[in-house]
């Protein structure tokens, strides 16, 4: 995900339009790039070029700089397996240097990992869906499922003595940070929330390219309310606690299917899921925890199609995305 200094950071009115074009600001974070690779390295002035691997992965979406080296060993079991099966997997993982929608549109992606809206909406002509990860959370919402966690600052006066009671009415025309307009965790679930919860306007929305930059724009006291994804708030809690720090989780969003494992390949589905739970438990248990991974699950399309009218209500009140 992108960083970005405080004073360029969107700020963006809610609309009340329907949802637009595939968004293609979306970038790593700039700590975690490596070049795409392209048709021949260049390997020096006096060296001859070398080929790269056939196909590119990647896992862009928890890719931490604490956990690049949990996600490279669970990357290579996935590999081994896939070669086992004789599909000649790259043996580390790229981190893009471009806006995740190209990449995604990359014709020689073998495995990624995406947002379950904008793969509903509009990536499934390019990218053919594995499963998805069931990940060990504080709730469990079921294999493949979770639900995001809705926050404010703790020194918030509009908190409940019980923080899970809070009334969200009360942030009714505060600022809100997301991560991005195409979210499901970040933006579509905070708009449904708040719709359920009556809220009917918020004040400004600042997209900030980042959960973790969503936290650290509601502890610099520049937004009252967001929503982050459940994973990213356990794996922040775990190796970098400082980001949650002052943060008091007041609700739950609507349960999602997490984010799903993708190919571009599609004649590859079938064994890459079955190369997956092999991989998995060759995995050391120590990695698997880091990433908090207790196993794979073959959701289908139709497990993601139920995010798009959810992204069409979230845009009466947030900035989602239109195709």
């Amino acid at each position: 995900m992108p960083e970005r200094n405080a004073d360029e950071l969107t700020l963006r009115p809610a609309p009340h339009r329907p949802i637009l074009t595939v968004p293609e600001h979306i970038v790593p974070d700039k700590k975690q790039r490596n070049a795409l690779p392209t048709t021949e390295t260049d390997v020096g002035e006096n060296h001859p070029a070398v080929s790269p691997p056939r196909f590119l992965a990647s896992l862009p979406m928890f890719d931490f700089d604490e956990l690049l080296s949990a996600h490279e060993a669970l990357w290579s079991a996935i590999a081994d397996e896939l070669r086992r099966l004789g599909i000649d997997a790259p043996r580390s993982l790229t981190r893009p240097d471009v806006p995740l929608g190209r990449h995604w549109r990359h014709p020689d992606l073998l495995f990624s990992q995406t947002c379950g809206f904008p793969y509903a909406a509009y990536y499934r002509p390019h990218l053919s869906l594995v499963g998805t990860f069931h990940y060990d959370l504080p709730v469990d919402d079921g294999p493949g499922y979770y639900r995001s966690l809705v926050v404010a600052r703790s020194t918030d006066r509009r908190i409940a003595d019980d923080p899970a009671a809070t009334d969200l009415r009360a942030f009714s025309g505060a600022t809100v940070a997301i991560n991005n307009t195409d979210s499901l965790s970040g933006c579509v679930s905070l708009g449904v929330t708040l719709l359920d919860c009556g809220v009917d306007q918020v004040g400004d929305v600042i997209v900030t390219g980042a959960h973790a930059d969503s936290l650290g724009e509601m502890q610099a006291g520049r937004v009252d309310l967001a929503i982050i994804d459940a994973l990213t708030f356990s794996l922040l809690s775990d190796v970098r606690p400082s980001a949650v720090e002052g943060v008091t989780v007041i609700g739950r969003g609507p349960r999602i299917p997490c984010t799903p494992l993708v190919t571009g390949q599609a004649d590859l589905v079938e064994p890459i899921r079955a190369a997956l739970p092999s991989a998995l438990a060759r995995v050391a248990p120590s990695v698997l925890r880091a990433l908090r991974i207790r196993g794979f699950v073959e959701h289908s399309d139709g497990d993601y199609t139920p995010t798009i009218p959810m992204g069409e209500r979230a845009s009466e009140l947030m900035p989602v995305a239109e195709e």
